[in-house]
C-alpha cells in the first residue's frame, strides 16, 4: 500500500484533528480496537481521514458506557445490519438521557426563577397577583393531622412514590393545598393534597385556575403561618372578594439557600373573585 498525503495523516497529525492526545490513539491500537490504516517499514503509522468517522463513533460509544470489549466486538464483526441493530439501541439509551438532562434543566430553571421572585418580594404586603393561563397539577391525599412532622414525611413519600410510579418528573418544590374551608374554621396546617406542577394536562388531576389571586409571603417559621393566612383572609374580607377553592403553599426559599425551616420564604396564594 502506498501513502497518498491528500488523505494520510500521521499519528501526531491525526490526533490534532481529532483533538485527542496521541496515546489515546496508541492507547486504541494496542487494545485491537482502532488501529491505523498503514504502518510504513519505518513504524511510523498512517490514518487515514476517513477513519475519523469510526473513531468518532467508538468515542460515542464509549460515552454511552458500552465496554472496550464490546466495541471490539462490534468492530470486528461489523455489517450494516449490526450498525443499524446497534445505532437504534443507543438512540434509545441518548434519548433517556436527553429527557434526564430536559428534565434537570427544567428543575434549574425553576429554582432560578423561585429565588429571583424570592429576592424581590416584600413579606408585609398582600398582593393582586392574575395567572394568565390554567396551570396543570398533580395531586396525592395527605395523611391526617399533616402538621404532625411523621405524617408530612408520609405524606411525601406517599406523593413521590406515585410521581415515580406514574414516571411524572418532580418540580423545583412540592406544594401544599388547604381548603378554604380549613382556612376559614382557623385550621391551618391541616392540609388536603401536596401538589406538584406539570407542564402538560395528561397526567394532572387538578388544575389552578387562571385569574385572580390574593398572594402573601411567609418567613417568620411555620409555626406563625396562621398569621399570614389571617392576613390573606382579612384582606379578602375589606375588599369584598370571595375566597375560592384552596390556599396553595409553594416554598420559594428552602435548605438549599437558607439554614432552617424558621428561615424559609414560602409564597401563599388563593384564588377569588
Amino acid at each position: 500500500m502506498s501513502i497518498n498525503p491528500n488523505i494520510h495523516l500521521k499519528t501526531g497529525q491525526f490526533a490534532k484533528l481529532l483533538n485527542v492526545n496521541k496515546d489515546t490513539l496508541f492507547y486504541y491500537d494496542k487494545a485491537g480496537i482502532f488501529s491505523p490504516e498503514y504502518v510504513a517499514s519505518n513504524n511510523y503509522r498512517y490514518y487515514s481521514v476517513y477513519q475519523a468517522d469510526v473513531f468518532y463513533v467508538i468515542l460515542m460509544l464509549k460515552e454511552l458506557d458500552m465496554p472496550l470489549k464490546e466495541i471490539k466486538q462490534f468492530l470486528d464483526h461489523r455489517s450494516p445490519d449490526q450498525l443499524i441493530s446497534l445505532l437504534e439501541e443507543k438512540e434509545k439509551v441518548l434519548t433517556k438521557k436527553i429527557n434526564e438532562l430536559e428534565t434537570m434543566r427544567k428543575l434549574v430553571v425553576d429554582k432560578i426563577s423561585d429565588t429571583k421572585e424570592a429576592l424581590e418580594v416584600n413579606t408585609e404586603e398582600v398582593l393582586m397577583e392574575y395567572k394568565e393561563k390554567d396551570q396543570f397539577v398533580v395531586v396525592t391525599d395527605t395523611t391526617p393531622s399533616t402538621n404532625d412532622i411523621k405524617n408530612i414525611y408520609d405524606s411525601m413519600q406517599l406523593h413521590y412514590n406515585y410521581l415515580e410510579e406514574h414516571e411524572i418528573a418532580p418540580s423545583a418544590s412540592e406544594g401544599w393545598m388547604t381548603s378554604v374551608d380549613h382556612i376559614l374554621k382557623g385550621e391551618t396546617g391541616n392540609y388536603d393534597y401536596l401538589y406538584t406542577k406539570v407542564d402538560e394536562p395528561t397526567f394532572a388531576n387538578h388544575t389552578m385556575e387562571k385569574g385572580k389571586y390574593l398572594v402573601a409571603y411567609h418567613n417568620k417559621g411555620y409555626s406563625s403561618m396562621n398569621k399570614t393566612y389571617n392576613r390573606l383572609v382579612s384582606y379578602a374580607k375589606e375588599h369584598h372578594l370571595k375566597l375560592r377553592g384552596y390556599f396553595y403553599e409553594d416554598i420559594l426559599l428552602d435548605e438549599l439557600s437558607v439554614k432552617g425551616m424558621d428561615h424559609y420564604l414560602v409564597k401563599v396564594s388563593v384564588r377569588v373573585y
